[in-house]
C-alpha cells in the first residue's frame, strides 16, 4: 500500500504524460505488482472461504440485517404465540398490495417529507414525498435506513431501573410519589436535556412543563448543533436567523467550507435546488459555477468547479479578502493556489452582483458566518438570492457546558435526558459522566440503552418515528406530520407523551394520546371541530401543512465588520472534526446498512480513520493503514491513517460517530471516539495537536478498488463551449454476430433504459441504500468486505483527476448496464443470465450453479457472488421485514441489479387492468432513481421517443461506458460539466 516515501513519485507520475487522467486511488496510480495481482484476481478465490468471520461479530451483524425486532411487531405490549385471520378487514388494506403513508423523516430535529411503503401492515421501504415543498421527493441515506432502524434488535425494548428490567407502571409510581415535592419547590433543581427541537408539539409541551416548574431549566445538546450559524447571524444582524439560498436565481456560488451538498438536515432540499439551478443554467448555455475553499474535502468541494484546500484557521482571512475586493479594494497578489482562487472567486462574485451566493458550513466559526453575511450584503445578494427567516429550532435553552457546570455545583437534583446521549456526545473536557453521578435522580429516554442510559437510574424506551404521532419542521419551516405505520414494537413512548406525564403526572398509560397532543397544538382557537378534522386530514394525507414555511424577514447589518484576524501561529497540527457521512454523530451507529455503506470520498466501511494530506504523510513518512496518534491537552486518540487527496497540508480530520462503548451492540468498539479531543469553546477545530506514528498497522476495509475497470473514457467531462464529448448520434453501430431481439424490431414491448447525469450526481449514496432496502441485499461485515465480498448491486465510483494536492473529484454510479450484447450471457454455462423481450439482462437464481463465469466476463464488475449464506436461518416472521417481491438469495448464487424488475412487473399488471394500455412514462421508478435528491437518474422506455430517458439520450453529453467494447449498454451517462477549457473538470 502507498507510503509516505512513495508520494513524491506518484506526484511526478501524475504530472507526466504517462500518468492516468482519471484515477480512483493512490494504489491505482502507483500500479504496483500487488495492485496488479489484486486486479488479476478480480474477486478472492473460493479457497479463501476458510477465513470465515469471527462468530460473535457475525451473529451480531446478522441480527441487525435480519431485523429480529420484527418478531414482536404484530403485538402491542402483550405476547402472542398464535396467528388468527382477519375477522373484519382493516380499512384500506388489500392483502399483497402496497399502501403508502405520508410522514416525515427526522434528522437532528429537522424533518424531510417521506412516503412509507407498507405491505400487510408492515413498513418495508422509504420513498421521497414529491409534494413536500422542501424535500421535493428526494431522500438521504438516513431516511432510507430508518426502516432498518425500526426493526433494529439493538433498540431498547424495556424500561430499566438501575440496569435491571422494570416497567412503565413502576416508573410512573415512583415519579408520582416525587412530583408533589417538585411542584412545591417550583421545579428547583430539575434539568431537562433534549436534542434540537423543531417540533411545535414538543416545544409546546416543554413550555407547559416549564410553566408547571418555573425554576426548572431546559438544555439542548447534540453532536452537530447549529449554534455557530445562529450566532453568526446574531453578530451580523442582531438576532439569530436561518439563511436559505435560492440557487435558481444565482449565477455563481462561493462556499467557504460550505456543506449544502453534504449529509445534514438541509442536504435533500438544498442539493435538489442546486441541481435544478445548475441544469437550468446549462439549458441557457452557461454554468452555475461553484468556487469552494475547505480544509478537508467534502461533497460540496468535490462538486466545485474551482476548489482550493485552505486550513480552517485561514478561512476568515479569505472572507476578509473577498469583502475588501467587493468594496472596491485590490485583489490579493501572489501566484499561489489560494491567491489565484481568491481572485477568481472575487471576479465571479463582482460580475454576478445581486446574483451570487456566499455560504459557509455547519462547522465553521460564528465570525466566519458573520463575515459571509456582510459579504453577501456588500454584493447585493441579501434578499435577492438569499432569504432570511426566523430559526425553526426552538431557542431559550442552555448549553451542554452550562448543564455540566450546574451538575458540578450540585444545582441539579433531577436530570431528565430525552432523546440525547451527552455521555458520548459531550467533549471529554466536560467529564459529563462523572458530573452526572452527582445528580440524585437521573432519567434517560431514548431509542437505545446507550452510554447515557447506562449511567441513568431509569432508562425508558422511546417510540421510533415510524411508530409515532408527531410533527417536525423542515429547514425552511414547513411543518411536516409524523404518523405511525405500525404499532410500537417495544411499547415505547413519544417524547411529547413523556413530557405530558412529567408535567402533570398523568399522560396516557399506553402512549396513545400522542395524536391528541398533536391535534391540540394545531387546532386554532375557536375553530369548528369538523373544519379542523377536515384540515388535519388533508395535512395528514399530504404529510405536511401547506404554506407553513417561515416568512422571509428584512435584515440590516448592525455594525462594521471586525478586523481581519492575525495569521495563525506556526507550530502544531490543525485538527478539524466532522460528522461522519454515513452514521452522522453516532446516533445511527447500530444500523448495519450504514456501517457497510462506503463513505463517499474514502470508501471506508465499518470504522473511521485519521485523514491527512499527501504532503503531511510524505513529511512524516506515514503510509496508508499506519496507526497514528493525535494528541492535544493531555488527551489522545489513535486510528488508522488515510491519505486523502485535496486535504489542506497541515490539517488532520477526525470523524464523529465511532468509538462507542455499548456492550453487545453492533457499534461497540468500532473506530475511535473523536469527542476525546473536541474542545468545548471551538468544538469543530483544535490547534496545536501532535501527530505521531505508533509503529502498528491495520489497513481499513475499503471498497475503493473493488470493481476497477481498465479502459478509456470511464468519466467524461464537457467543458462549456467545447465540442461535445458524448458519443456521436449518427454513428453506425458496430457489427455484431448477434441479431437484436425480435421485440426490438417489431416494437411490441417496452425497452427499458437508464441515463445517469454525472453533473447532477453528488456521491451522497442515497441510491445505494435505497437499492439495498428495495432488493434485500445482505450485509456481510468488515472481514468479508476486506476480502472483496461487498454485496451492493449499485456502487458509486469516486475518481480523481489532476495532482495529489488539489485534484478534481468525480462520482459515477455504476449499476448493471443491461447490455444488449451482454458478455455475461455468452459465458454462463447454464443460461442463468439471459435477455428478455424488454431488454433486461435477467438473473435466474434457481439456475445459477455459482461458476462465476458471468462475473469474469462482465467488464463493468457489477455482479456479486454469495460466498457465504449471508441470509440463512431467517424464520417466516423475520422474512416479513424483507421485500416480498424480491427473492432472498442463497449461498453460491450470483446476483446483480435488475432495474427493479418487480416494479416493472407491478406497472405491467396495472396496465393490464386498463385494457393493456402502454405503461405511461414515469409510472416505473427504480429505487435508486426515486431516492436521488438531485434527480441524477432517469429511467424509462427508450423505445418511446417522448420519454424523459429518450430525451436524456439525445443530449450531446450522452455516452456509453466502455462503449468501444460493443456491449451496447442500456445504462448510459451524461458527462459532467466544467468551465471552459478545463480538461479535468475543475480549476484551482
Amino acid at each position: 500500500m502507498t507510503s509516505g516515501s512513495d508520494i513524491a513519485s506518484l506526484r511526478e507520475k501524475l504530472a507526466g504524460s504517462d500518468g492516468p487522467r482519471f484515477w480512483r486511488s493512490l494504489d491505482a496510480v502507483a500500479d504496483s505488482p500487488e495492485f496488479r495481482d489484486y486486479l488479476a484476481a478480480e474477486f478472492p478465490s473460493a479457497a479463501r472461504l476458510a477465513a470465515s468471520p469471527e462468530r460473535r461479530g457475525f451473529l451480531k451483524l446478522m441480527a441487525a440485517s435480519f431485523a429480529l425486532g420484527g418478531l414482536t411487531a404484530c403485538g402491542g405490549g402483550a405476547s402472542r404465540d398464535y396467528e388468527v385471520p382477519y375477522v373484519n378487514q382493516p380499512e384500506r388494506i388489500v392483502p399483497g398490495t402496497d399502501l403508502s403513508y405520508a410522514s416525515s423523516a427526522v434528522f437532528d430535529g429537522f424533518g424531510n417529507g417521506i412516503l412509507v411503503t407498507t405491505r400487510n401492515g408492515r413498513p418495508l421501504k422509504i420513498e421521497g414525498n414529491p409534494e413536500h415543498p422542501w424535500s421535493l421527493g428526494g431522500t438521504d441515506v438516513l431516511a432510507q435506513a430508518s426502516v432498518l432502524g425500526l426493526y433494529d434488535p439493538f433498540r431498547s425494548q424495556a424500561v430499566q431501573h438501575l440496569g435491571k428490567p422494570s416497567s412503565w407502571a413502576a416508573f410512573r409510581a415512583e415519579l408520582q410519589a416525587q412530583m408533589p415535592a417538585w411542584h412545591a419547590a417550583g421545579g428547583e433543581g430539575i434539568a431537562v436535556l433534549t436534542g434540537p427541537v423543531t417540533s411545535p408539539t414538543v416545544a409546546a409541551q416543554i413550555a407547559r412543563m416549564r410553566a408547571a416548574y418555573p425554576a426548572s431549566r431546559w438544555f439542548v445538546g447534540g453532536g452537530a448543533g447549529r449554534e455557530a450559524i445562529y450566532e453568526g447571524a446574531r453578530r451580523a444582524y442582531g438576532r439569530p436567523l436561518e439563511t436559505i439560498p435560492d440557487f435558481g436565481r444565482a449565477r455563481t456560488i462561493v462556499a467557504l467550507d460550505g456543506d449544502f451538498l453534504d449529509l445534514g438536515p438541509g442536504q435533500v432540499g438544498l442539493s435538489g435546488r442546486w441541481s435544478a439551478g445548475r441544469r437550468a443554467a446549462y439549458a441557457e448555455g452557461r454554468l452555475l459555477s461553484l468556487h469552494a475553499a475547505a480544509p478537508t474535502p467534502t461533497l460540496t468541494s468535490a462538486k466545485a468547479d474551482h476548489a482550493v484546500a485552505v486550513p480552517e484557521g485561514r478561512l476568515e482571512a479569505l472572507a476578509h479578502d473577498l469583502l475588501g475586493v467587493a468594496g472596491g479594494g485590490p485583489a490579493p497578489g501572489g501566484d499561489d493556489p489560494v491567491s489565484r482562487w481568491v481572485r477568481g472567486a472575487a471576479k465571479a462574485l463582482i460580475e454576478a452582483r445581486g446574483a451570487g451566493i456566499v455560504t459557509a458550513g455547519l462547522t465553521t466559526s460564528p465570525d466566519l458566518h458573520a463575515l459571509v453575511h456582510r459579504l453577501n450584503g456588500a454584493l447585493g445578494n441579501t434578499g435577492a438570492t438569499l432569504r432570511h427567516a426566523a430559526p425553526v429550532v426552538e431557542h431559550g435553552a442552555g448549553t451542554l457546558a452550562e448543564l455540566a457546570e450546574a451538575m458540578e455545583r450540585g444545582a441539579v437534583k433531577v436530570l431528565i435526558v430525552l432523546g440525547a446521549n451527552p455521555v458520548y456526545d459531550a467533549p471529554a473536557a466536560l467529564d459529563f459522566a462523572a458530573r452526572m453521578e452527582r445528580v440524585p435522580l437521573k432519567i434517560h429516554a431514548g431509542l437505545y440503552a446507550d452510554e447515557t442510559g447506562a449511567h441513568a437510574d431509569w432508562h425508558l424506551p422511546t417510540a421510533h418515528p415510524l411508530e409515532s404521532w408527531g410533527d417536525v419542521r423542515s429547514l425552511d419551516g414547513t411543518v411536516g406530520l409524523i404518523q405511525p405505520t405500525v404499532a410500537p414494537l417495544y411499547n415505547g413512548r413519544t417524547l411529547q407523551d413523556m413530557l405530558a406525564f412529567l408535567t402533570d403526572g398523568r399522560g396516557s398509560e399506553g402512549g396513545a394520546d400522542a395524536l391528541g397532543l398533536v391535534k391540540a397544538r394545531w387546532r386554532k382557537e375557536g375553530e369548528d371541530a369538523a373544519a379542523f378534522e377536515a384540515r388535519f386530514a388533508d395535512a395528514l394525507r399530504r404529510g405536511f401543512f401547506p404554506d407553513s414555511a417561515g416568512a422571509a424577514e428584512d435584515v440590516a447589518l448592525t455594525q462594521e465588520a471586525p478586523p481581519a484576524p492575525p495569521a495563525p501561529a506556526p507550530g502544531g497540527i490543525e485538527v478539524v472534526f466532522r460528522p461522519d457521512p454515513t452514521i452522522w454523530d453516532g446516533t445511527h451507529a447500530d444500523l448495519a446498512w450504514l456501517q457497510e455503506l462506503p463513505k463517499p470520498l474514502t470508501k471506508i466501511v465499518w470504522e473511521n480513520v485519521v485523514a491527512l494530506s499527501p504532503r503531511l504523510a510524505e513529511r512524516e513518512s506515514i503510509a496508508m493503514g499506519d496507526i497514528v496518534r493525535v494528541e492535544a491537552d493531555g488527551r489522545a486518540v489513535e486510528g488508522a491513517a488515510w491519505i486523502l487527496p485535496g486535504q489542506a497540508a497541515e490539517t488532520v480530520t477526525l470523524s464523529l460517530g465511532y468509538g462507542r462503548n455499548v456492550p453487545d451492540h453492533l457499534s461497540n468498539g468500532l473506530g475511535y471516539d473523536a469527542a476525546t479531543l473536541r474542545p468545548v469553546a471551538t468544538p469543530w477545530r483544535l490547534t496545536g495537536a501532535r501527530l505521531t506514528k505508533t509503529g502498528r498497522r491495520r489497513m481499513p476495509a475499503t471498497t475503493q478498488n473493488l470493481g476497477t475497470m481498465e479502459g478509456q473514457d470511464i468519466v467524461r467531462v464537457q467543458a462549456l463551449g467545447a465540442a461535445p464529448v458524448g458519443d456521436p448520434k449518427d454513428a453506425a453501430a458496430p457489427a455484431s454476430f448477434y441479431p437484436p431481439p425480435e421485440s426490438q424490431l417489431t416494437g411490441e414491448a417496452a425497452q427499458w433504459g437508464m441515463a445517469i447525469d454525472l453533473d447532477a450526481c453528488i456521491g451522497c449514496n442515497a441510491c445505494v441504500t435505497a437499492c439495498q432496502a428495495e432488493n434485500n441485499i445482505p450485509v456481510v461485515g468488515r472481514e468479508e468486505v476486506a476480502l472483496g465480498r461487498w454485496m451492493g448491486w449499485l456502487r458509486v465510483d469516486r475518481y480523481y483527476a489532476g495532482d495529489l494536492d488539489a485534484p478534481a473529484t468525480h462520482f459515477q454510479p455504476v449499476p448493471c448496464m443491461h447490455c444488449e450484447q451482454a458478455p455475461c450471457e455468452v459465458g454462463c454455462p447454464v443460461e442463468a443470465t439471459l435477455h428478455d423481450s424488454e431488454g433486461l439482462n435477467l438473473q435466474v437464481y434457481n439456475r445459477c450453479v455459482g461458476t462465476r463465469t458471468c462475473q469474469s466476463y462482465c467488464p463493468y464488475k457489477v455482479r456479486r457472488f454469495n460466498y457465504l449464506d449471508y441470509t440463512g436461518g431467517m424464520t417466516p416472521v423475520q422474512q416479513q421485514q424483507r421485500n416480498p417481491e424480491v427473492t432472498v438469495r442463497a449461498r453460491g448464487v450470483m446476483e446483480k441489479c435488475t432495474y427493479c424488475i418487480q416494479r416493472i412487473a407491478a406497472a405491467r399488471i396495472t396496465s393490464a387492468k386498463d385494457a393493456h394500455a402502454p405503461i405511461p412514462d414515469g409510472a416505473v421508478e427504480t429505487a435508486c432513481q426515486g431516492a436521488c435528491p438531485t434527480r441524477a437518474i432517469t429511467f424509462g422506455n427508450v423505445a418511446d421517443p417522448g420519454s424523459r430517458v429518450s430525451a436524456a439520450r439525445k443530449d450531446p453529453r450522452e455516452y456509453a461506458l466502455l462503449g468501444h467494447l460493443n456491449t451496447r449498454p442500456r445504462t448510459t451517462y451524461l458527462a459532467g460539466l466544467a468551465p471552459a477549457a478545463d480538461p479535468t473538470g475543475r480549476e484551482g
